[in-house]
């Protein structure tokens, strides 16, 4: 029988079922079943003649061969339709130690789920312990910038009280920044045609990308024509002046060092 070849070949080279187990990833009740000649508590035909397969290719033995004396057992019909190998009987070779041999890619569907069900709670257990390193690192940072900013640094005060006069005073504010040019920044939102005269000169004329900014400066005047306004945001002197004009509007306007005026 099949079975006793596999068993006689795996004694022979002193192996147990779970050596066979472990290194095929084929459940030892299955190995045993195929040894006993218990085929009925494999999963199924296809899972059978993978097992098998499996079990003699690990023992070295010819699996083509052990696979035709499987089906003129089980399935004489399909024996007749597959012609038999030359050598009938499988040849073994000598075994001194147990090799490790690469894992095959075919093994059982319960083997299979066992593996992604492990795989899975790796990857819980990691995803957990980064989000605890996570909660643990922001709430370190929230507590010690709470305390460095309550213990070390005083409190921000918009007024304060000068000592000769004792009278309150309001905090100097930053002045402004004066532009003594004209300075035009334009911000794409979208592809768009543009054309810039600075000071009488032409200084680009082309598709601007989306998602591009150009910054322009002249000291007199500077001239932008949009083909699609609405694509266009601008920035006159530090104001923002939002969008040039509607979506696939066509507008030229006319940028001084105080005016921001459309051109007719």
């Amino acid at each position: 029988m099949l079975g006793d070849i596999l068993r006689r070949e795996r004694e022979k080279q002193n192996l147990t079922v779970k050596d066979v187990e472990q290194e095929t990833s084929i459940r030892a009740l299955y190995i045993e079943a195929i040894e006993n000649g218990d085929y009925k508590s494999l999963p199924g035909e296809v899972y059978a003649k993978g097992f098998i397969r499996n079990y003699a290719g690990f023992l070295k033995l010819d699996a083509d061969a052990i696979l035709q004396q499987y089906r003129e057992e089980n399935h004489p019909e399909e024996a007749q339709e597959v012609p038999a190998p030359e050598t009938s009987a499988p040849v073994a070779q000598p075994r001194t130690k147990v090799s490790v041999p690469s894992r095959p890619a075919f093994s059982s569907g319960d083997d299979f789920k066992d593996r992604v069900e492990k795989s899975r709670n790796t990857q819980r257990y990691f995803a957990g312990m980064l989000a605890a390193v996570v909660l643990l690192g922001g709430a370190y940072f929230v507590l010690g910038s709470d305390g460095a900013d309550s213990g070390d640094k005083p409190a921000v005060k918009t007024e304060q009280t000068t000592k000769s006069s004792g009278k309150t005073q309001k905090a100097e504010q930053p002045a402004e920044k004066k532009f003594d040019d004209v300075e035009v920044t334009g911000k794409f939102a979208d592809r768009c045609w543009t054309k810039v005269v600075v000071d009488g000169k032409t200084v680009f004329e082309g598709t601007v990308e989306k998602g591009k900014t150009m910054d322009w400066k002249g000291t007199d005047k500077v001239v932008v024509t949009a083909g699609n306004a609405g694509a266009v945001s601008v920035t006159h002197n530090g104001n923002d002046l939002g969008k040039l004009g509607e979506d696939g509007q066509v507008v030229e306007k006319n940028f001084t060092k105080d005016t921001a005026e459309d051109v007719k």
